[in-house]
């Protein structure tokens, strides 16, 4: 099944059904404002950040962050920063669009461990339908979406738990 942005945008918000919306840049993709749209009895809220100066200025909490492309093309130091402060203080569902090429951004040298390290996870790429001498040679840029979900960050072990605490049954048999 191969999705376009759009449509992948589409089913996250459908998924979520957040109330409130963090768009991180200056574009807004037309699967926001369709869902703003279908949702105009629902009151979403929309904040828009155009300025990384002003995320600290930023107080609530939002349910959904989509940061686009050109918004993280600025500076990859203040980029890594916006992205841990939007991860840390506002939002626990994070979506980034940015082409990668043979793993590493046509965007200000971004790598894909630069995400991977900030706690994101490849969610989708997407296939550009344009034939190109570039893309013959995989250069090309594929535009990749990353994902940070709180609940799926750190993988629930089955022994971690309180059954297991102590190893109850090797009390009085063994020392570490």
């Amino acid at each position: 099944m191969n999705l376009s942005p759009d449509q992948l945008l589409t089913d996250l918000l459908d998924e979520h059904k957040p109330k409130s919306i963090l768009l991180v840049g200056s574009e807004k993709p037309p699967a926001i404002q369709q869902y703003l749209d279908s949702q105009k009895n629902n009151n979403i809220e929309l904040q828009t950040l155009t300025d990384p100066s002003l995320l600290s200025s930023i107080e609530s909490r939002f349910d959904f962050c989509l940061i686009t492309p050109d918004f993280i093309a600025q500076d990859k130091q203040g980029g890594i920063e916006l992205l841990a402060g939007i991860r840390n203080r506002l939002c626990h569902h994070i979506y980034l669009f940015i082409p990668l090429s043979d793993t590493v951004s046509t965007i200000e040298g971004w790598t894909e461990k630069d995400l991977f390290s900030l706690g994101l996870k490849r969610l989708a790429q997407f296939n550009s339908t344009e034939s190109s001498l570039e893309e013959e040679n995989n250069t090309a840029p594929i535009l990749n979406c990353f994902a940070y979900q709180i609940e799926n960050y750190i993988k629930k072990r089955d022994w971690n738990n309180s059954r297991f605490w102590a190893n109850p049954e090797q009390f009085d048999k063994s020392w570490w």
